[in-house]
């Protein structure tokens, strides 16, 4: 691609951010959150992941609330720093660094980077572009630049699964249960998840690995459930010797640093079959 039609292309891709951006869910306690957040990166100048990982430590003790983004019957960008599940504490973290890494450090840049995280192609156009499968996330967002998945490099094997939990499961997704044609476009990304090539690296093989794991990875954890890619997301840690796992744990209801190992952790879990990793781009 020509230097003109790049330019082009990341000016296009920044006014539909900014345009979907400005339909926001939002309270102001977020904007205040967000603010403080942004005073204690000032005077931080680090990598990518090492900034993610101090932002996503400070969010320790934030309570886990599932659900926090169905609260309209319309799409719009949900806005919530208070009240975080397993994939909006890892949005919300990347937001934050990424607007600190832009030199923008505004609430609507946070806003625009939001939206670019959770929707295909960066623009709200409905309920169907959110990035509702992690394995579409990843896809989605390495294609923007923004992380790389590198679960192969690290040893990973062919994952072959037919992807389709929300659509056999409509009756739970009120967007999708009276909806018959919101539930063929949801099918139709489905399709096209489950003609892609992934890689996962199986929990047994997750302790040979854990050496080359380090702070700032994200990793999704692989399910057993039928239908179902990915089941749980969370940022890698390194803690006394161990890579361990900073995600928002519904049992413990709050975001908290994993006791165990990652591969320990894993062992516990029979519904959990492995892992995908995920590099964040400096």
């Amino acid at each position: 691609m020509n230097k003109s039609l790049r330019i082009l292309g990341i000016v296009w891709f920044g006014f539909l951010s900014f345009f979907s951006a400005s339909c926001t869910a939002t309270n102001p306690p977020d904007s205040l959150l967000f603010t403080e957040k942004m005073k204690e990166l000032r005077q931080i100048n680090t990598s990518t992941p090492q900034m993610a990982t101090q932002v996503a430590l400070s969010f320790v003790g934030t309570p886990y609330v599932g659900k926090t983004l169905e609260i309209n019957n319309n799409e719009t960008l949900v806005v919530n720093l208070r009240e975080l599940d397993c994939s909006t504490f890892l949005e919300t973290v990347l937001s934050i660094v990424l607007t600190k890494k832009s030199g923008e450090e505004s609430f609507q840049k946070y806003k625009e980077i939001l939206t670019t995280l959770r929707y295909r192609n960066g623009a709200i156009c409905g309920y169907e572009s959110r990035l509702h499968y992690f394995s579409d996330w990843i896809h989605d967002n390495e294609q923007k630049g923004i992380v790389k998945d590198i679960t192969r490099e690290l040893g990973g094997i062919e994952f072959h699964k037919k992807i389709n939990f929300m659509s056999t499961h409509s009756s739970a997704y009120k967007q999708l249960k009276n909806d018959s044609l919101m539930v063929t476009k949801i099918i139709e990304t489905e399709n096209a998840l489950s003609s892609r090539k992934l890689f996962f690296i199986p929990k047994d093989s997750v302790a040979t690995i854990e050496s080359q794991l380090s702070d700032g990875m994200i990793v999704g954890i692989t399910s057993a459930v039928d239908g179902l890619d990915i089941a749980h997301v969370g940022f890698l840690i390194r803690k006394d010797g161990q890579i361990r796992l900073l995600h928002a744990s519904s049992d413990e209801g709050k975001i908290v640093v994993s006791t165990k190992s990652l591969s320990e952790y894993l062992s516990g879990n029979k519904k959990q079959t492995g892992i995908v990793v995920i590099k964040l781009n400096n």
